[in-house]
This record gives structure tokens, sequence and C-alpha cells, in this order.
């Protein structure tokens, strides 16, 4: 898709109505998988079957099947100029464009994004009516402060006891995956994103891992108090495959060694560099430079086995001579583990990364209650079964990992998303990483009390802020009102219904799902972390205002020759650029 002026702009281009179009059309192709009663979206990101195809290779095309804004709004191609603003409601931009999995958790966007689009539509409407764009971002800004407000008195704090259940927590994951409900696991995914919150506090991608196994079923899904390497193995047969309270060390690499301008790390012989030479003028020669590197290599194996250890994980590799030594010792080996996953490794078991294996020590040790490999499943077109190494039961864990069984392509990155959006929705409620603590009622019931305290406060204001007041207002309602209509029901009835049960319910009246009724959503266990709510109105405006502010777009020309002092506005600035310009 996308984002382009329609029709309706006409020939000549008008702002900011211009930009108004394209996130309107974006909203649009959001809006039907907002709430538990969504839609699908199918984008479709390379086309490989509709090009010449390559003998060598077989043609497949890349797109993904999701629900969730975030995601959808990433992978949209937007070409409008006003794409960066929009695509700045997904989260932190990351450098480099890397995609790292668990590093953002984004979630509340397509809510954003519709509230987004219903305030510039008010905002069209206004200024057709003679109202200047300042003065709607003017009052834009006043009602905000208001919706604020609300949210704060509307919240409630989770309890502190310790010992009490966590049916709060599991109501707030569980609404955070309305809408995804993947194999009718919702209710045993929330509480496993509630376990791992208790354990770990906000996940990121070091401290929450989802590990999707193909074997099994999805009701098979679990918590594991530690991490599962699932693309390695122990690297011999002769090695033990399940140990008792282990004692784990974990080797980092990629760090360079300057005498032999090799890679250290791992277990191996240090590399010669390319321009590295031997002085050899006798076969002793050749024996004593093995018998350094043998030397060397009884000395770092003494050291480990001195240290107690159990298990070595690097993440570069361990050489035969390597494995030899160690296997003789009954220590296993997992050699090649990412960057990532090792990192998963160390905190999950409290080891500290040793760079250089000439500097082990019994304190740079982790602990597992349990190692294990287990076979899951056959290869694809090989004969031998696929392995996993599993580190369970840890003692007080920094990382945790779920095991997602039963789950294969957009399923199972499906529920990896909802997992960690689960659990972030919980770790935000709970004020983790310096968030607002506490919850609000969902299913609009929110929005329809942010509608009513802000079109109260209104006649307040002067004349021109009142009607921006009050068009915010009717903005908040798009949310009762896109609820409503992907239900299947009557939306401006479900709006008037949802404002009449104010006097019932107070600001807890929403539009409770799959009931399809008005009723109190508290009750109904529909609940949205207060911080993530405050996010979604402060982006909101603050898109909205940005685009309102922009009047015109040029076509910026740009040259690599020197400016002219006299052209200059900046004197000093392009008198340097000049003298570079002649040192080049």
């Amino acid at each position: 898709m996308s984002l382009q002026g329609g029709d309706d702009v006409g020939d000549d281009i008008s702002f900011p109505e211009a930009n108004v179009v394209a996130v309107r059309q974006l909203a649009g192709a959001l809006a039907t998988t907002y709430g538990p009663v969504s839609m699908d979206k199918l984008v479709v990101t390379e086309v490989s079957t509709a090009e010449k195809p390559d003998p060598k290779q077989v043609a497949i095309d890349d797109y993904i099947v999701s629900n969730d804004g975030g995601t959808i709004l990433e992978k949209m191609p937007l070409e409008h100029p006003i794409a960066p603003l929009v695509e700045g409601l997904i989260g932190p931009e990351r450098p480099g464009r890397t995609d790292v999995e668990g590093q953002d958790i984004p979630d509340g966007v397509v809510g954003t994004t519709l509230l987004t689009a219903a305030l510039l539509d008010e905002a069209v409407t206004l200024i057709e009516r003679g109202l200047h764009p300042t003065d709607v971002v003017s009052g834009y800004d006043e009602a905000l402060s208001i919706a604020l407000e609300t949210l704060t008195d509307a919240t409630r704090q989770l309890p502190d006891d310790a010992d009490r259940d966590r049916e709060p927590e599991t109501a707030i994951a569980r609404t955070a995956m309305t809408g995804n409900d993947v194999g009718g696991n919702r209710d045993a995914w929330a509480r496993l994103a509630v376990e791992a919150v208790d354990q770990v506090g906000m996940p990121n991608q070091y401290s929450l891992a989802v590990r999707r196994i193909k074997h099994g079923s999805l009701d098979d899904s679990r918590l594991v108090y530690g991490t599962i390497l699932d693309r390695n193995e122990i690297a011999r047969d002769h090695m033990p495959t399940a140990i008792d309270d282990a004692s784990v060390l974990v080797l980092g690499g990629y760090e360079r060694d300057t005498a032999s301008d090799g890679r250290s790390g791992g277990l191996r012989d240090p590399q010669l560099g390319v321009d590295a030479t031997l002085d050899v003028e006798s076969p002793a020669d050749i024996e004593a430079f093995d018998e350094l590197y043998g030397s060397r290599r009884d000395e770092i194996v003494a050291s480990i086995v001195e240290a107690d250890i159990d298990v070595v994980a690097t993440r570069l590799g361990i050489s035969n001579e390597f494995l030899e030594l160690l296997s003789e010792r009954g220590i296993a080996g997992i050699r090649g583990v990412n960057r990532l996953k090792l990192r998963q490794l160390a905190r999950a078991t409290g080891a500290t990364i040793v760079n250089d294996s000439g500097d082990i020590r019994a304190e740079h040790a982790g602990t597992a209650g349990r190692v294990e490999q287990r076979r899951i499943q056959r290869r694809q077109h090989r004969r031998k079964h696929r392995n996993i190494v599993v580190f369970e039961d840890c003692p007080d864990p920094d990382s945790v990992t779920v095991h997602l069984s039963g789950s294969v392509g957009e399923i199972g990155e499906e529920a990896s998303r909802q997992l960690r959006k689960a659990a972030a929705a919980v770790a935000i409620a709970r004020g983790e990483a310096d968030r607002r603590a506490g919850f609000v009622p969902g299913g609009g019931a929110i929005d329809a009390a942010i509608a009513r305290e802000v079109r109260d406060a209104a006649p307040s204001f002067d004349s021109r802020s009142q009607l921006a007041v009050e068009a915010f207002a009717d903005a908040a309602e798009t949310i009762v009102h896109a609820l409503a209509k992907n239900a299947g029901a009557d939306p401006l009835g479900v709006t008037a219904d949802v404002r009449a049960g104010a006097e019932t319910w107070g600001d807890a009246a929403g539009f409770v799902l799959p009931a399809g009724a008005v009723g109190d959503a508290l009750e109904a266990g529909v609940l949205d972390p207060t911080d993530r709510r405050r996010t979604s109105y402060q982006k909101a405006v603050q898109v909205a205002s940005l685009v309102l502010r922009i009047d015109d777009a040029l076509d910026a020309e740009f040259s690599e020759d020197p400016v002219d002092p006299e052209e200059s506005i900046y004197p000093d600035r392009k008198k340097k650029q000049m003298e570079m310009a002649e040192e080049t």
C-alpha cells in the first residue's frame, strides 16, 4: 500500500488536507484489525513468483499475515512524504534498521493511528469552517491535558500483596492479546506472560526469549526458568546429554588476538595471521610448536576442570582436540551459539561471559538445575533427528524462555508477538522500567470517559479553542465506534449506550466483547495499562499537530557546489565549507 493523496484532494494539492488523506487511508487499512473481533492482514513484501525465475532457485513470495498494528505498519511500503511521521507511531527507530527479536515490543499502534486520523478529520472540518490550524492545535493541547487528568483519576493500582492471585495481571495480559487467540490458548498464554514478568520484570530481547518448536501441540507450551538452544546440540556423542545441578561456563568471542591477528574466543588454538612466518630449521621445531599448543590446551582444560564445570557453551568453535579433552573428563561442549542466545544463557544461569579462555575461574560459572539434550523432530530431507539443549530450573534467573510448542510459520511468529505484548502490558501496569503504574478499564470505557470530561470542560475555553476541544471529544469516541463496527454492532447505537452507561458504571462503562453488550469493563476483565493509553493519546496529538502545521511541500534541489559567501545565511559556516572545498 502506498500512502498517496486520493481523488478527494483534487487536482490542486492543498495542505493540510493532502497529508490528512494519507493518514486517513492508513487508518482505513488498519481499522479492521482493532479489537477482539478483528481481521488479519496479508502484507506481501516481495512477489518473487512474478519475476523471471532463477533456474537454480525456487521462487517464493515473501509475506506476513498479522493483525498486529506495529508489524503491519512496519512492513507496509509507505511512499508518501508524511510516512516518517506515521512510522513514528511504531516506536524507536533502530540503528541501521537492524531487527533483533524482542528488541521492540510496540502495542497500541492501531488505536493510536485511528485516534490520529479522527483528530485530523475533525480538524479539516474546523478549518473548512474558518478556524486556523494553529487554533486547532492549541485546542487539542488543552483537551489533551484534560484527557491525561482523566486517565490519572480513572487509574486503578494492582494490589501489593505478593501472595495474592494474579487475576488482574492475567486480565491485562489477556486484553493485550485481544483478537489473537491463536489455537484458543489465550488464557494459558496470559498466565505464562504473568509468570514471566514475575521473574524478570519488563521483558526485552535478553530477559524474555520465545522458542518456537514445531514438535508437539500448542497446549504443550510452557515457561522454562532458563533458556533453550534450539539451533545447537552437544558436540560429541560420548559427552553427557543430561546433567543435574550443572555448572555452566559461557565463552564469548570475536575479540582480536593482537599476537596472532586471529580471533580469540571459544576453545581453539590461536589462528596465525596471514603474514605470519615460522622459522623452522628441523622437524624438532615443528614438534615443539605442536607441544606448545598442546600445553596450552591442557592448561585451559585443567582450569575448566578445576572450576568444576559441567557444560561449556561457546560463541565460536571448539576444536576436535579440545572436544576430545572435554569428552575424556565428562564435560559437555556446545559450540556456535549466537550472541543473543549466548547472552540469554548467561543471564539465565548467572554466568559471566568469558572472552579470554586463558582466564577461566570458578566464579565465572553459572548454574542450571538441569541441562538436557532432547530430540524433538526429524530434520527436513534428512535422516538425523533435530536436537535442542534445554537449560532449566535455573535458580532465580534473569532470563526466562517460553517454549512455544506446535508452532510454525506465520502462526508461530504471530504467537510470539502476542506473548511479548502480553508480558510487556503486565510489566507496564506494574510500573516496571519507570513506567506509570496502574490500569484503566478497556472496551472504549476510558475513551468515553475522556470524551465526557473534555466535552464538559469545553465551555470554559474561548470560542475558537472551544470548537477544537469539542472536536477532540468526538475523536476520542472513535475508539468505541471502531470496536462496535468490527463486532458487527451499530456504532452509533453502541456509542450512545456507552454514554448512557456512565450513570450506572461510571468510567467503567464500555463495550464488552465477546458478549457484545455495554457493561462494566472492570468486572468483565477488560483492562489496559494506564501508561500505554497515555502514550497513545500523546502520540496521536503530537502527530496530528505536526501534520496540521505543514502548509506546503517544497521540492528542494541539492547541489554539491559550495554556496557563495554573498548567498550564505550563515557566512562563517559557508566560509569554512569553501576552505574545505579548496583544500580537497
